[in-house]
């Protein structure tokens, strides 16, 4: 951790580097639990802070459990052979009619890059 030096938001104190931090938090109505994270922690009241890594890296595993506003159900059909999902309108329009894609896997989801 650098020099910085944080005081508590509650109590005032000195807060110390801290490398066990936990991070319990509800996403969509499931509680996630993020461990081994660092920052500090204030040695009167428990306070903790993240540091900026640790704040990137909870960010980024929250925001797998987060599902979109909107969700468009299409049936897979088959044409000439191949698998085939429609686009919806209003996602094609939001796209700007964008006309080049790439696809890969993320476990038993499809995920795609229009461009």
């Amino acid at each position: 951790m650098s020099e910085i030096e944080i005081k508590c938001v509650e109590c005032g104190t000195q807060t110390k580097e801290a490398k066990d931090i936990t991070l319990t938090t509800t996403i969509g109505g499931r509680e996630i639990v993020i461990t081994n994270l660092s920052g500090s922690r204030c040695p009167v009241c428990g306070e903790e802070y993240l540091d900026a890594n640790s704040s990137e890296i909870s960010l980024e595993i929250a925001n797998k459990f987060r599902k979109p506003a909107i969700v468009f159900k299409r049936r897979v059909t088959v044409s000439g052979g191949r698998r085939v999902i429609g686009i919806p309108e209003e996602i094609d329009r939001a796209l700007g009619k964008k006309e080049n894609v790439d696809l890969w896997l993320e476990g038993d989801k499809i995920v795609a890059e229009v461009y």
